[in-house]
């Protein structure tokens, strides 16, 4: 795939980094390709950029598929995440514990990023500017806020990947919204989830704590269906001993882009 990053000015007037993978033959075609937007696009191509030092390796699975002619083509967008206030613009309420903070900022960065962030990359680049064509995925936080932005923004996503959602850290608000709100009739989700999302300080798994994330999903799934999803609509994954990290994430990228080539027709 072709790379490519270009620099956005968020609300704050701070450049942040948004890193684009175009289809091999972009340049040499007319064609409006499909788009998947991704958070904490540090985390998804570049390992010397990554948190953990491991990656999503969405391009490379991506290119692969598309050269055993399993997909078609597809614009992979990954938009930085703020560092320091990932939280704060991942997290839609506020929340606080003994660890983690967000001052609930995310409500202004999924508008930001529906009004002003997509309408820039729609006019650089030959993307889709249907639901049909557009998707969102993110994981963790990136997961909560994909949830939260494909529920306030119906209209302009047709499919989403929810991967580990940390919405324990805001549980309540968010089924509350998820069941004012939620109108999915016309969404299609693939959700991914560990049976160890949490280790203990000597490696082991922390069952207790990965419970969260599990239950996290499949009250998101519940929701879901009550409010007009459909069964046929839903990619359920429940991984035995995967943990939270781009390498588990990694693993299921060939099976998340074969559903979102099918979902996206």
């Amino acid at each position: 795939m072709i790379r490519e990053n270009i620099e956005v000015t968020m609300p704050d007037n701070t450049l942040r980094k948004v890193r684009v993978a175009l289809p091999d033959d972009y340049r040499e075609s007319d064609e409006i390709y499909n788009v998947l937007y991704m958070f904490d696009g540090q985390n998804l191509f570049d390992e010397e950029d990554s948190f953990a030092g491991d990656i999503w390796n969405v391009h490379n699975a991506l290119d692969r598929l598309v050269k055993e002619k399993k997909v078609r083509p597809l614009v992979i967008v990954g938009i930085d995440n703020g560092g320091d206030s990932r939280l704060d613009e991942y997290g839609p309420w506020p929340f606080k514990d003994e660890v983690y903070s967000s001052r609930g900022e995310g409500d202004a960065f999924a508008d930001y990023f529906v009004q002003t962030l997509i309408p820039i990359l729609e006019d650089k680049y030959r993307i889709s500017r249907e639901s049909r064509g557009r998707a969102v995925a993110g994981s963790s936080m990136g997961a909560l806020i994909s949830a939260y932005i494909v529920t306030k923004y119906k209209e302009v996503f047709s499919s989403a990947g929810i991967f580990s959602l940390a919405s324990w850290v805001s549980e309540e608000p968010f089924l509350k919204m998820l069941m004012e709100e939620g109108s999915y009739e016309n969404t299609k989700f693939f959700v991914q989830v560990g049976t160890e999302e949490t280790r203990l300080e000597n490696g082991k798994p922390d069952y207790a704590a990965s419970q969260r994330y599990i239950s996290n999903s499949l009250n998101f799934i519940r929701a879901v269906l009550l409010k007009g999803g459909k069964i046929d609509h839903l990619s359920v994954n429940i991984g035995a001993g995967m943990t939270h990290n781009e390498g588990a994430w990694a693993g299921y990228m060939p099976e998340f882009l074969l559903w979102l080539n099918e979902s996206m027709r």
